[in-house]
C-alpha cells in the first residue's frame, strides 16, 4: 500500500538534493591552488608549455633581477581555472605562496591559463604605487596578447616581464601613444572643465545671497573665495604631486616571504 509522502519530508529531501548537487558541481569546478613548494622558482609551468631552455632563460633573468632589487616576479602557467575568476585566483595564489620579500610585499604574479586563453597580473601591496592597474593592463594588451595570439608563450612572458621590470625602474612607456594620448587627453580636459562648471554652479547657487564685508569694509561674496580657492587647488594639483618611486635594494634570499596582495591588478584574454 502506498502512503502519500508528507509535505515537510518532501521539502527536506529537496533541500538535501540541492545541497548535494551544489557540492558536486563546485567540487568539480573549483580550482585548487598548488601547495607552496619548498623552493619557489620564478617560472612554474604546470601546463608543460615552455621548453626547459625557455624556462632556464626566464628563471635566470628574473632571479638576476631579484638579486639586485629584492622584487620577486613569479610566473605561473596552468591549463584551466575551471571557471574561477583569474584575478581572484591570482591574488589568493600570491598570498598562499607568500610571494615577495617579508615586510616589503614586493611580489608580482603573472598568471596564465592556457586553455582558458586568459592571463592576469597581480601585485603585492609594496609595488602597487608603480604597478598600477592601468599599467598592468597596458602590459597585458600591448606586450603580451599579440604573442599569445601567435601561440608564443615564451615571447609573451619574456616581453611582459621585460616591461614589468621597466615599470619598476621608471623606464616604461606604452607603445603607440598617438593612438591613445589624444583621446585620453581630450576626455581628461572635458571632465575637468565639466567639474569646474558644476562646482561653480553649485557653490554660486548655495551662496548667491550670502554676502559679507571684509575687515576693510569692502563688500565681498563667495565667488571671490571660490576662484581664489580654485587657483590654489589647481596649483597644488599641478605642482604638489609626489615624486617617483625610490630604488629598492637587497640581495636574493629565496622567493616567498611576503604575500600581501591587494586584489586589484589587471587581466585580459586572447
Amino acid at each position: 500500500m502506498n502512503y502519500p509522502m508528507k509535505y515537510p519530508v518532501k521539502i527536506i529531501l529537496v533541500l538535501f538534493g540541492v545541497l548535494f548537487l551544489n557540492n558536486f558541481i563546485y567540487g568539480q569546478t573549483e580550482f585548487k591552488i598548488p601547495e607552496k613548494p619548498n623552493i619557489i622558482y620564478p617560472v612554474n609551468d604546470y601546463a608543460n608549455i615552455l621548453t626547459e631552455e625557455q624556462q632556464n632563460k626566464l628563471n635566470n633573468k628574473l632571479i638576476s633581477y631579484s638579486d639586485s632589487t629584492s622584487t620577486e616576479i613569479i610566473v605561473c602557467i596552468v591549463k584551466t581555472l575551471n571557471g574561477d575568476d583569474i584575478n581572484y585566483v591570482g591574488a589568493k595564489w600570491g598570498e598562499k605562496w607568500q610571494i615577495g620579500q617579508k615586510y616589503k610585499n614586493n611580489g608580482i604574479l603573472l598568471l596564465i591559463a592556457s586553455d582558458d586563453h586568459k592571463l592576469a597580473i597581480q601585485n603585492g601591496r609594496g609595488v602597487e604605487d608603480a604597478m598600477t592597474d592601468y599599467t598592468s593592463s597596458t602590459i597585458i594588451h600591448q606586450y603580451m596578447i599579440p604573442y599569445l595570439q601567435q601561440n608564443d608563450y615564451y615571447g609573451a612572458i619574456n616581453s611582459g616581464t621585460d616591461q614589468i621590470i621597466k615599470v619598476l625602474q621608471g623606464k616604461f612607456k606604452a607603445d603607440n601613444p598617438e593612438d591613445t594620448d589624444d583621446t585620453t587627453s581630450g576626455i581628461i580636459v572635458a571632465v575637468f572643465i565639466f567639474f569646474i562648471i558644476l562646482l561653480y554652479i553649485l557653490m554660486h547657487k548655495n551662496n548667491r545671497n550670502n554676502t559679507y564685508y571684509d575687515r576693510n569694509g569692502k563688500r565681498k561674496n563667495n565667488d571671490d573665495d571660490f576662484w581664489g580657492g580654485l587657483g590654489g587647488f589647481i596649483g597644488g594639483s599641478i605642482f604638489g604631486g609626489s615624486g617617483g618611486s625610490s630604488s629598492r635594494g637587497g640581495g636574493f634570499g629565496g622567493f616567498g616571504g611576503g604575500g600581501s596582495f591587494g586584489g586589484g591588478g589587471a587581466s585580459g584574454s586572447w
